[in-house]
């Protein structure tokens, strides 16, 4: 913010950081996405709901699955419920009461990515195609491994991939083999899903809730058929795409938001105190009982948890603070315009906003730089308007986060059963300044927490 409201950043890259002429302009407007989005998050050689760089086929193909995905269906589904009930207390909340008896730390990056993965990929395609990443190491390093590999060098698959992929047939790997092998691995993992997962729906008429493969089912009604003959679907790639597009953006964004909020909850062990009183105050609370089945009606309802303040302030701080995409989200000004102040910005110039740097202009957010929840419970009708309008934690517009309702949904239900039941402390971490990326965890990639039983 200390250059202006537009920074020029190279001969057709301009950033802009304001609101009103800039943000509001750019995603609220329909600005179309750029070729970049393709080189980065394509799969199996096809795009997907998040490459797609026209606005109305992005609308079209958003409005297939746009209902699935809406809080109030989320709120009322039967088995969303289930598969953040059957992940939290059949494997997370076991898993933290071990490590709080034997005293010993839980590595909570890759918990959290194993949490949310396992979660997502059960509503994704019901119950018997889950995951099982919190307790299955082989599954755990297959999957985050592979997934992964490419992290170092994005810079070829993002700005070169033809450069990469004509080398390659020469013999010359700028990305090594064996980050292809590995991601090769995590595509098959996907794929294996999407067909047992249609060919489940195509020979199954009275499947339960809780098996429904609730996100597959929406999409495949919407492009594709259901009575096929196995592997042989139409569209089957692009299925699988936007099934891995969904799935992996769901465990890294919300996997990197809640490391972030554990390690300001282990900083702060008085928003813990608070926190646990709100918890405590629900109808029916989040506890664990060492051995009890807890089924879905023993539980707070999604409503509930939802409207706790005091939970929802940790969240919205931390998602402020830490932002899961800091990094530029590129679009294409379309004709020219004025942004930032700045008139007759010509057509085709990348222009992008960072919430990283919106989520840290002082005017809005006083003390910027500080984790503060209480902004979000103690603000004045206008702020807390100014400070809702600039938060950018999930994008806007047509093209913002069409997984928001479910990722905050089981934010709140992994937060509210660990701070009801445990109280944390850090034991060890590395290094937790953000990678400079367009995603971003923390550069140690390490957050040792220890979990006490709470009195």
């Amino acid at each position: 913010m200390q250059k202006g409201t537009a920074v020029r950043l190279g001969p057709k890259l301009v950033s802009i950081n304001c609101f009103d002429g800039g943000l509001k302009t750019i995603y609220q407007g329909g600005f179309p996405k750029p070729k970049w989005y393709m080189h980065a998050f394509a799969v199996y050689g096809v795009g997907n709901l998040f490459t797609i760089q026209d606005n109305a086929t992005h609308s079209a193909r958003k409005r297939i699955m746009s209902h699935t995905f809406s809080k109030s269906f989320i709120m009322a589904s039967q088995s969303a419920r289930a598969a953040i009930n059957e992940t939290l207390f059949q494997r997370v909340l076991p898993l933290l009461y071990e490590a709080a008896l034997s005293d010993k730390a839980i590595e909570v990056v890759e918990f959290n990515y194993s949490y949310y993965l396992d979660t997502f990929v059960q509503w994704q395609f019901g119950r018997s195609l889950r995951s099982n990443l919190i307790e299955n190491e082989e599954e755990r390093r297959m999957y985050l491994d592979g997934f992964f590999g490419i992290s170092k060098f994005t810079f070829w698959q993002y700005y070169f991939p033809h450069l990469s992929s004509t080398l390659r047939k020469l013999g010359i790997y700028l990305i090594p083999r064996w980050v292809d092998t590995g991601f090769q691995e995590v595509e098959d993992w996907n794929m294996a899903k999407c067909d047992k997962a249609q060919q489940l729906l195509a020979t199954e008429h009275d499947i339960s809730e809780e098996e429904q493969p609730v996100v597959f089912r929406q999409l495949l009604k919407g492009v594709s058929t259901i009575d096929s003959k196995p592997r042989q679907y139409p569209r089957r790639l692009e299925v699988a795409s936007d099934m891995f597009s969904l799935n992996s953006g769901a465990f890294e964004t919300s996997g990197n938001t809640s490391t972030y909020l554990f390690y300001e909850m282990c900083r702060h062990p008085e928003w813990q105190t608070k926190l646990r009183q709100e918890l405590l105050s629900l109808k029916m609370p989040l506890k664990y009982t060492q051995g009890r089945i807890v089924e879905v009606t023993d539980i707070a309802q999604p409503g509930h948890v939802d409207e706790l303040p005091i939970l929802d302030a940790v969240v919205m701080e931390t998602l402020r603070l830490w932002p899961s995409v800091p990094g530029g989200q590129p679009r294409v000004v379309p004709r020219p315009c004025t942004l930032g102040g700045y008139e007759n910005i010509p057509a085709g110039t990348v222009v992008q906003c960072y919430a990283s740097v919106l989520h840290k202009t002082p005017e809005i957010f006083p003390e910027p730089h500080a984790w503060k929840p209480e902004r979000w419970l103690n603000t004045k009708p206008e702020q807390l308007t100014l400070m809702n309008r600039w938060f950018w934690g999930f994008g806007s517009g047509g093209r913002g986060c069409i997984g928001k309702a479910f990722a905050i949904n089981s934010i709140k239900y992994l937060f509210g059963g660990v701070y009801t039941n445990f109280t944390t402390t850090i034991h060890d971490h590395g290094d937790m300044t953000p990678i400079d990326n367009y995603l971003a965890g923390p550069k140690g990639h390490k957050l040792e927490v220890k979990f006490s039983l709470a009195g």
